[in-house]
C-alpha cells in the first residue's frame, strides 16, 4: 500500500514548518487565558491534568467522561471547578480547547462532536482510525475555525529531541535509513485482559502501540512512499481472537528507507531509534534515555574505531549521569519532573498550547496525524483477518429458579467460577463491563440460555438492581481497587456495600464475599499456631497497603450489614493464587524490582499458603451453592499446602521457562531500612506522596502464619491439590505457557 503524500518538508523544526491555511480562531488567545477541558478520565487524564497545572496561560474547567463519577473524582483530585457527563454540557463553560482521551475507537466520534460545537481539540495519538478520517477532521477543523492538534508525544521525548538537534546541525550529513527496534511488556496481555480496545482486532495493535515511531519517522523522512511487512510471530488469545506480536516493517518514505523490528508482549523491554546517515550514525536509547552518535574523522581506520568506541561510550556515561542527576533533583524537590515519559508528554502539551496562544503552526497539527495513520495503514493492509463479532446482549429477563449472580466473572478466578456453573448446569447472571473478549464458554451459555449477561459495574446501581432481582445467591468477586484510599473506599467499599444492600432489597438468599488472606495479620510475630478460620482481621488496618486496607473496610462493612439487617454473608479469603492467566510476577512471592529478579519478603524459606486458582473456585462454587445456611456470618481460610517456599517457586517457574529469573532474600529489617531511605529522600524532596512505610505491612506480607482451612474442607468437602508435583505442574507450570505459534507471512 502506498498512501498519497505531499512532496517531502525540508528538516526543520516542526513548528516552523509551513501549515496548512485555517480559519482563524473565534476570538485571540493571546491576551487571555485559555479555557480547557479534559475528555475522558481514565489513566492518562491524571498526566495531562497534573502538565496543564503547571502550563502557563492555561485553566483547566471542566473533565468530561460517560461515567460522571470518573469525571467526578478526577475533578476532585485536581481542583477542577465543573464534571460533566456529555460533551454538549461542556458549551456552557466557553471552552476553547477540550483534550481528548478516550480509547482510539471514539476518537473521531468524540472529536466530530467537539469540532461542531465550536470547541478545539487536542487528541491522544491516533488521531483517528485512517488517515482519511484524519484527513475530515481537518477539514471540519479548519471549516469551524477551531484548533485541532494531536499529541505526537514521543516527538519530544527528551533523547530523541537530541538526536534532532544533532541532525539538524548537520552532524552526520544527509538522512539515508532510520532504524527502529520497539520491544515491550503490556500488561494488559499478561494479565489476560483481552478486552482492551489494542486486541480487539488484529490491526489495533499497530495504531495503539505504533504512532510514537510512525510520529519520529514522519520528523525523519516524511510520509510513506511504500511499505512491506513480515510477520513472525502470532498467537490466538481466544478462539477466533488473533494476536500479531512479533513484525519486521520496511520501506520507503519521502526522505529515506526504514527498518522497525517490533515485539508487543515482550520479556526484555528495549525501544531504540538509529539513524544512519550520509556521514555518520545517531542513536537515541527511548527507554532509557540515553543517545550517542558516531562521525567520519580524518584519522586512520585503527585510531578511527578507537575514537568511535571511546566518544561513544563518553557520550553513554554523560547521558547516563544526567538521568541520575535528574531524578535526584526531583526526588529531592530540586528540579522538575524529567522522567522521559513524563517530559515528552509535557513538551508536546506546552508546546501546543505555546503554538495556539501565539498562533502559530502547530506541532502537530491533522496533516502530522494523517501522516502517521498512512504509516499505520501500510503497515497493517496486509490484514485480513477480522475482530471476533461483539456478542449481542439480549435484554436479561427474569431470574430463574436458583439464579447465581456473578459480579467479576471475566477476571482472573471470575473465568473458572462460570465455567464451573456451566459445567453443573446452574442458571447464572454475569455482570459485565463490556462484550468484548468474553471467553467462548460464556457466549455458548448465553446462546442457550443458561447464562443471562448484564451490562454493569459496582457503582451502576440501575443495572445491578436489574441483574439481582429475583437471584437466590450473589458472588461479589469484583475487586474495585484504586491508587488512593478515596478511591478503593469509593470503588471496593462503598460498591460492594451497595451490592449488599441491594441483595437485601432483593431478598437474595446467600452473598459470597471474595476477599483475600491479606486482610488478616499474618507476620512472624503474630506466633506459629494455626490461624483459624474467623471474622477478625487484621486490628491494625490503618498499618496496611491499600489494598489490605480495602479488604479489611469491606469485611467490616458486610459483617456490619450481617448483624444489623440479616445479610446472610460468606466470606472466603484465598492465599496465593497460581495458576495460568496470572502474572509469574506475583507479589505474594516477593517483590519483583524487575520481571526476573524477586526481592523476597525476608529469607523465602518458609511454606506459602499457595492455592491453585481452579480450587478456589470450586470453593466458591460449594459456598454458593451449599444447601444449609451453615455458613452464613462466616470466614472462610482457602489455603492448600503443597509446602513450597517463594524461593522453591521462582526456582520452578526458571526451570520451565528457561529464564533468567532470580529470587534474592533480604532480611525484613535491612527491607525496611531500605524504605526507610526512600522515605527520607521523598521527605527531603517535599514530596506529597511521602507517607512513613508501614514495618507492620512489610511482616505481614512474609505470611509466616500457617492458616487453617479447616471449615472449607469440612462443611464443603473441599480438597485442593496438595501433592508437591501435581500442584507444580497445575499451578506453576500453567503460568508459564507460552501459546506463541509460528505465522511467517
Amino acid at each position: 500500500m502506498t498512501p498519497p503524500s505531499s512532496a517531502a518538508p525540508a528538516l526543520v523544526p516542526s513548528a516552523h514548518r509551513p501549515h496548512p491555511a485555517k480559519a482563524p480562531l473565534a476570538s485571540p488567545l493571546s491576551s487571555r487565558t485559555t479555557r480547557v477541558a479534559v475528555v475522558g478520565a481514565g489513566f492518562i487524564a491524571d498526566f495531562h491534568l497534573e502538565i496543564l497545572r503547571g502550563t502557563e496561560g492555561v485553566e483547566v474547567i471542566a473533565v468530561c467522561d460517560a461515567d460522571l463519577v470518573k469525571a467526578q473524582s478526577a475533578a476532585r483530585r485536581h481542583g477542577i471547578p465543573h464534571a460533566v457527563g456529555k460533551l454538549s454540557e461542556l458549551a456552557p463553560h466557553a471552552i476553547d480547547v477540550a483534550h481528548v482521551l478516550v480509547p482510539p475507537n471514539l476518537h473521531l466520534a468524540v472529536t466530530r462532536e467537539l469540532l461542531e460545537l465550536g470547541i478545539g481539540a487536542f487528541v491522544e495519538k491516533p488521531l483517528a482510525l485512517s488517515a482519511h478520517d484524519a484527513r475530515t477532521l481537518g477539514e471540519l477543523a479548519a471549516a469551524r475555525g477551531v484548533v485541532l492538534g494531536v499529541n505526537h508525544n514521543a516527538v519530544f521525548h527528551p533523547a530523541f529531541q537530541r538526536l534532532l538537534e544533532r541532525l539538524r546541525a548537520g552532524e552526520i550529513g544527509r538522512v539515508e535509513h532510520v532504524r527502529v527496534c520497539l520491544s515491550v511488556p503490556l500488561r494488559q496481555l499478561d494479565a489476560g485482559d483481552f478486552s482492551h480496545w489494542m486486541f480487539r482486532e488484529p490491526r489495533n495493535i499497530i495504531f495503539e502501540q505504533c504512532p510514537h515511531p510512525f510520529a519520529q519517522l514522519v520528523e525523519l523522512v516524511g510520509g510513506v512512499r511504500v511499505l512491506h511487512t513480515t510477520m513472525l510471530g502470532s498467537r490466538e488469545l481466544q478462539p477466533g481472537q488473533l494476536f500479531h506480536e512479533r513484525w519486521v516493517v520496511a520501506g520507503r518514505g519521502e526522505r529515506g528507507s526504514v527498518e522497525l523490528f517490533l515485539h508487543f508482549g515482550a520479556a526484555f523491554t528495549r525501544s531504540t531509534l538509529e539513524v544512519l546517515g550520509s556521514d555518520g550514525s545517531l542513536e537515541a536509547d527511548l527507554f532509557h534515555n540515553h543517545s550517542a552518535g558516531e562521525s567520519k574523522t580524518l584519522y586512520l581506520d585503527f585510531w578511527n574505531s578507537f575514537l568511535a568506541g571511546w566518544r561513544r561510550g563518553g557520550e553513554l556515561r554523560r547521558s547516563a549521569r544526567g538521568v541520575l542527576a535528574d531524578y535526584l533533583k526531583q526526588t529531592l524537590g530540586l528540579g522538575a519532573r524529567q522522567d522521559a515519559f513524563f517530559a515528552g508528554m509535557r513538551g508536546s502539551i506546552r508546546a501546543f498550547h505555546a503554538a495556539l496562544r501565539a498562533n502559530q503552526p502547530l506541532p502537530a497539527d491533522a496533516r502530522k496525524g494523517e501522516q502517521v495513520l498512512a504509516w499505520c495503514e501500510s503497515a497493517t493492509s496486509w490484514i485480513t483477518e477480522k475482530a471476533p463479532p461483539t456478542v449481542e446482549i439480549p435484554p436479561p429477563g427474569a431470574a430463574r429458579a436458583g439464579e447465581v449472580v456473578v459480579l467479576g466473572g471475566t477476571g482472573f478466578i471470575g473465568k473458572r467460577v462460570l465455567a464451573k456453573l456451566v459445567e453443573r448446569g446452574v442458571p447464572f447472571t454475569a455482570v459485565v463491563r463490556r462484550a468484548h473478549a468474553l471467553p467462548p464458554f460464556l457466549v455458548e451459555a448465553a446462546r442457550r440460555g443458561q447464562a443471562r449477561l448484564v451490562r454493569g459495574s459496582l457503582e451502576d446501581s440501575s443495572s445491578l438492581r436489574e441483574a439481582l432481582r429475583g437471584a437466590t445467591c450473589v458472588m461479589q468477586l469484583a475487586t474495585g481497587n484504586g491508587p488512593t484510599w478515596e478511591s478503593v473506599q469509593r470503588a471496593m467499599v462503598g460498591g460492594t456495600k451497595a451490592v449488599a444492600e441491594l441483595a437485601l432489597e432483593c431478598g437474595v438468599k446467600r452473598f459470597v464475599f471474595a476477599s483475600t488472606i491479606a486482610a488478616l495479620y499474618l507476620g512472624a510475630d503474630a506466633g506459629t499456631r494455626p490461624l483459624q478460620d474467623a471474622l477478625d482481621t487484621d486490628p491494625q488496618p490503618d498499618g496496611r497497603s491499600l489494598y489490605a486496607r480495602g479488604k479489611i473496610a469491606t469485611e467490616q462493612a458486610l459483617v456490619e450489614l450481617q448483624r444489623s439487617k440479616g445479610l446472610p454473608l460468606v466470606i472466603l479469603r484465598p492465599g496465593v493464587v497460581l495458576g495460568r492467566g496470572t502474572a509469574l510476577q506475583h507479589s505474594g512471592v516477593g517483590l519483583w524490582v524487575r520481571d526476573n529478579h524477586c526481592v523476597g519478603w525476608g529469607a523465602g524459606d518458609h511454606p506459602l499458603p499457595l492455592v491453585w486458582v481452579d480450587d478456589v473456585a470450586e470453593a466458591l462454587v460449594r459456598a454458593a451453592l451449599h444447601p444449609t445456611d451453615e455458613l452464613h456470618g462466616k470466614a472462610l481460610n482457602l489455603c492448600a499446602d503443597p509446602g513450597l517456599t517463594a524461593a522453591q517457586v521462582v526456582d520452578e517457574m526458571c526451570r520451565t521457562t528457561g529464564r533468567a529469573l532470580r529470587f534474592h532474600p533480604r532480611s525484613l529489617l535491612r527491607s525496611q531500612l531500605m524504605e526507610i531511605g526512600k522515605w527520607l529522600v521523598k521527605r527531603a524532596g517535599r514530596r506529597k506522596d511521602a507517607v512513613f512505610p508501614s514495618y507492620r505491612d512489610l511482616k505481614s506480607r512474609a505470611l509466616h502464619v500457617p492458616l487453617a482451612c479447616d471449615l472449607a474442607r469440612a462443611v464443603l468437602g473441599w480438597r485442593p491439590v496438595e501433592e508437591r508435583e501435581r500442584f507444580v505442574e497445575l499451578a506453576i507450570r500453567s503460568m508459564t505457557l507460552d501459546d506463541t505459534t509460528p505465522n511467517v507471512g
